[in-house]
């Protein structure tokens, strides 16, 4: 039971990307790989993030086929989650591209040889990673300069989708409903802003015969902008108090972690009112591109020769990671709708068709305001 509690908890926590998601400790912690790497080894840790942040980031605009009647508005909260592959929950070390040539820069080796590495959302951890240098006494020899505990996954099915969103929708004329979305989120070291916005058009109207039939078709193109930023606070990286390092505040106050996310989405809705609850389905072209940045200074130890010895210093690496996800393939929404009076609940999923993206589930609550105060009769 107690195992159980703490998944759920760790659920919401990843949900409002709190400390425990980001795992910051180890995220972090991989920077001291170095600028050359540190890009390649952070990106493959937070992929499953970013990958799903690509894939479910254009979720939840719309819950039916039929536009809003001019001049009705609802008010929309919802948000949603990304379903991890299996594939996503691992990666090689071996295969990301790191530096293996010592007269290049810092080599990265798994302490015991094993080069499988837990992401953020996998299980277990890996083995601890031994930095390397070139032996600045011995060339072509690697000197080691520092070592990165092993880091590890919070063992999650899930992670973001679609980040909490308050959408209003109005309808406005011959057929068509014009949607605006605000991302605002504020809670301890996390911050989430953005905006989108949507239109959809009543294909059925124009289709002779099709406007006889009791469903509806529409036509649907949105545009999303999300950024979501975590500062480190005290959980910062900070040096070994080496020549070259700066002030704690300098770490503590610099370093943050940030996820920017553009996206669109093209394609057709298809639905059926039955009574209060409304079926429905689509099919849309998805195109996101999700881009992790770690922003601010980070101590990276080196060696080079004092005399006749080693000595160790640090150098301090601005902005170190930028690495992106980015997708352009076709999917299928199956959701419903249950509406009570002016209160609607619907419920998707979103099935993937191509291995760039996850299958995603979302969730909103609409209100239509024109119900509860009707300014106008139409």
């Amino acid at each position: 039971m107690k195992k159980t509690t703490i998944k759920l908890l760790t659920v919401a926590a990843l949900f409002t990307l709190s400390s425990k998601l980001v795992a910051q400790n180890d995220a972090a912690a991989l920077l001291r790989s170095g600028k050359e790497d540190a890009s390649k080894l952070l990106g493959a840790y937070m992929r499953p993030i970013t990958k799903g942040l690509a894939s479910g980031v254009n979720d939840a605009w719309y819950s039916t086929a039929k536009p809003l009647g001019t001049l009705g508005f609802d008010l929309r909260l919802g948000g949603g989650l990304s379903f991890v592959s299996d594939d996503a929950k691992s990666f090689d070390l071996s295969t990301i591209g790191l530096n293996k040539d010592l007269s290049k820069g810092a080599v990265i080796v798994p302490a015991n040889g094993n080069n499988i590495i837990p992401t953020v959302v996998g299980s277990g951890k890996s083995n601890d990673l031994i930095v390397n240098v070139n032996d600045p006494l011995n060339p072509g020899s690697p000197y080691q300069v520092d070592k990165i505990s092993a880091i590890g996954g919070l063992d999650l099915p899930v992670t973001f989708g679609a980040s909490p969103f308050i959408q209003l929708s109005v309808g406005v004329v011959k057929g068509t409903e014009i949607m605006l979305r605000l991302i605002p989120i504020q809670t301890g070291d996390f911050s989430s802003s953005g905006y989108g916005f949507g239109v959809k058009h009543s294909i059925s109207q124009w289709i002779w015969g099709v406007d006889k039939l009791p469903i509806d078709i529409a036509g649907i193109y949105t545009y999303t902008n999300n950024e979501l930023e975590y500062k480190f606070g005290d959980k910062f990286l900070n040096s070994n108090g080496s020549a070259g390092s700066l002030s704690a505040a300098e770490y503590k106050n610099s370093q943050k972690m940030r996820v920017s996310t553009k996206a669109w989405q093209l394609g057709l809705i298809v639905s059926k009112k039955l009574a209060f609850f409304t079926p429905y389905a689509s099919l849309v072209l998805n195109n996101a591109t999700s881009e992790l940045a770690m922003l601010g200074f980070y101590p990276v130890q080196l060696a080079r020769q004092n005399g006749g010895t080693i000595e160790n210093y640090t150098e301090n690496v601005k902005d170190p990671v930028n690495s992106s996800v980015s997708l352009n393939s076709m999917r299928s929404a199956f959701g419903f709708r249950n509406k009570f009076g002016p209160i609607a609940f619907a419920f998707e999923y979103n099935l993937a068709y191509s291995k760039d993206q996850f299958s995603t589930f979302n969730f909103n609550l609409a209100v239509n305001i024109q119900q509860i105060l009707p300014l106008f009769k139409l």
